[in-house]
């Protein structure tokens, strides 16, 4: 088995995405509306830009001050919505408390939502419809299909209800015919859980929140989660000091927390912009 790296199919994705972008008649565009000055918030925002000028994407920020009005931001995102030379827009978040962020996020058109985020096309995957998705979701299913993991038939545990991840997510699962139990924290007995899945994905945001012990032998493991341990390493909710034994003698599949899924949440968010152009100029 081995650590499912996701550095080099980003990689991979890139430069297939360079190709499509380049036979395409009217080039992409996003815009990010950030709203103040979130540390983190400007560091994804800043690769999110990096990685479409990579893929000749068209991009742009609209950077709000941190105590703007939610009627700007509204009319910010309605502005957008009318600009037929915008792809996609992305409310990154998160944003300041004042303001209400689902009213906010279901003001983008569902055609131009690329985060996959709105009622509308979380109703429509949901429904088994085409739809726009949430690119962490879409990410996780593309690793585990690039590494040959199989999907079909296996018990799948998620360790996460979030619109963002776990909701989103359990449907993906479930369109390729597994079968999906999500966890949370009322959840019994968890490990017991754990310990009878084919893959488990964990995105609890608590550092080293599960060892090898808590694993079979053979699991896929796919861990969503950055977090920081106590000396400042990024790290996911899967103890590093176990990744040899888990990949070694376990003989377990793997992400690793960083070079794991982070890697594949901005492709996805860049693909399903190019996708959106690609369905308008086939019609």
């Amino acid at each position: 088995m081995t650590l499912l790296d996701a550095r080099y199919l980003a990689a991979k994705k890139i430069e297939q995405l360079k190709n499509r972008v380049n036979k395409l008649s009217k080039k992409p565009s996003l815009v990010i509306i950030r709203v103040g000055n979130d540390f983190a918030s400007e560091k994804y925002v800043l690769n999110k830009m990096k990685r479409c000028e990579e893929v000749g994407i068209l991009s742009r920020i609209i950077h709000l001050d941190e105590n703007v009005s939610q009627e700007v931001v509204e009319e910010t995102i309605l502005d957008l919505n009318k600009d037929e030379d915008i792809t996609g827009v992305l409310l990154q978040l998160p944003i300041p408390k004042h303001l209400d962020e689902d009213y906010l996020t279901n003001l983008i058109e569902d055609e131009k939502d690329v985060d996959g985020f709105t009622i509308g096309n979380m109703g429509k995957l949901s429904l088994g419809l085409e739809s726009n998705v949430a690119c962490t979701p879409r990410g996780i299913i593309t690793l585990l299909k690039e590494f040959n993991i199989e999907i079909e038939g296996q018990d799948v545990l998620i360790i996460n209800r979030s619109n963002i991840v776990g909701k989103p997510l359990a449907q993906l699962f479930l369109k390729e015919n597994a079968t999906v139990t999500i966890a949370h924290s009322k959840t019994r007995n968890l490990k017991e859980k754990i310990a009878s899945s084919d893959i488990v994905v964990t995105a609890v945001g608590r550092a080293n929140f599960l060892k090898a012990k808590d694993f079979s032998d053979n699991t896929t493991i796919i861990d969503v989660s950055i977090n920081f341990d106590n000396s400042g390493k990024m790290c996911g909710d899967v103890s590093k000091e176990d990744y040899d034994v888990l990949v070694n003698e376990k003989q377990c599949n793997l992400t690793p927390v960083p070079n794991g899924v982070g890697q594949m949440t901005v492709i996805e968010l860049i693909e399903q912009t190019v996708e959106i152009v690609e369905k308008g100029e086939s019609k």
